[in-house]
C-alpha cells in the first residue's frame, strides 16, 4: 500500500492497471501524468514522474476469517472475481511467499514456510530492532520495530506476549496487558512476495533461514 501523493505532484493519483509487466509483475499506470510504476517498489519507471517514488504505507494481508475475528462488525464490498483460481487455497502452499523489508537500501526475506516454522522473530536488520509475528493458519505476518524493547515472546490465542509478561494487540499494535501496557510498536512496512518477484527486484537479499532461489 502506497500514500496516492508524490513529491512532484501534489494532487492526489489515481491508478489503473497498465496492462504491462515488469520482470513478471504488475506495472501500475496513474491517469494523471501517464507514468508507469512498478508496484513492488513504488517506483514511477516512466513518464513524467520517472524516478519519483511512493511513500509507503505499513498494512497487512490477511484472510477474511482472521479479520473478522477482531473485527466482527467489518463490512465488505463483494465482487465477482475475474480470477476465480486465487483464493485463500494460494496461501497454503508456503514455500512460494515471503515478507520483504527494505531499510536504507538493505532488504531482508522471511520465507513464509521459515515462519510457518518460527512464528516469532526478534532480531536486529539494518540498524532496526525488529519484530516479526506470523500466525500461520492465515498466514497473516505483522512487522513492528521495538527499539529494543522486546527481547523474545510467543504466540497465545493471535496476540503476542513478550517474555516479561506484556500482551500486545497485533492489529493495533499497543500492548493491552503487562508492565508496557498503553504504549505501542512502530509498524514497519513489509511486502508478502512472491519468492521470485522477490528475488528478481532485490537478488542481493538477506533471506532468514535459507538460501532464496528463484
Amino acid at each position: 500500500m502506497y500514500a496516492a501523493q508524490n513529491s512532484k505532484h501534489d494532487k492526489r493519483l489515481v491508478f489503473q492497471v497498465s496492462g504491462k509487466l515488469w520482470q513478471r509483475s504488475l506495472v501500475m499506470r496513474d491517469l494523471q501524468t501517464g507514468s508507469l510504476w512498478s508496484h513492488i517498489l513504488g517506483e514511477a519507471m516512466g513518464g513524467p514522474l520517472k524516478g519519483t517514488t511512493l511513500e509507503p504505507i505499513p498494512s497487512v494481508i490477511t484472510s477474511w476469517g482472521e479479520w473478522k475475528k477482531k473485527h466482527p462488525k467489518t463490512t465488505v464490498l463483494n465482487l465477482d472475481l475475474s480470477a476465480k483460481g486465487y483464493d485463500t487455497k494460494v496461501w497454503e502452499d508456503r514455500k512460494r511467499f515471503v515478507l520483504g523489508i527494505e531499510i536504507d537500501g538493505k532488504t531482508k526475506a522471511w520465507p513464509y514456510s521459515f515462519l510457518g516454522e518460527n512464528p516469532v522473530q526478534v532480531e536486529t536488520f539494518a540498524g532496526k530492532e525488529l519484530l516479526i509475528v506470523f500466525l500461520k493458519e492465515s498466514a497473516t505476518a505483522f512487522s513492528f520495530e521495538t527499539g529494543g524493547t522486546i527481547k523474545s515472546g510467543k504466540l497465545d490465542q493471535g496476540e503476542f506476549v513478550s517474555d516479561e509478561g506484556t500482551r500486545w494487540n497485533l492489529w493495533t499494535a499497543k500492548a493491552m496487558e503487562g508492565p508496557q501496557k498503553g504504549t505501542s510498536l512502530t509498524r514497519v512496512y513489509a511486502l508478502p512476495s512472491y519468492r521470485r518477484a522477490w528475488h528478481d527486484f532485490h537478488p542481493d537479499s538477506v533471506i532468514a533461514g535459507e538460501t532464496l532461489k528463484k
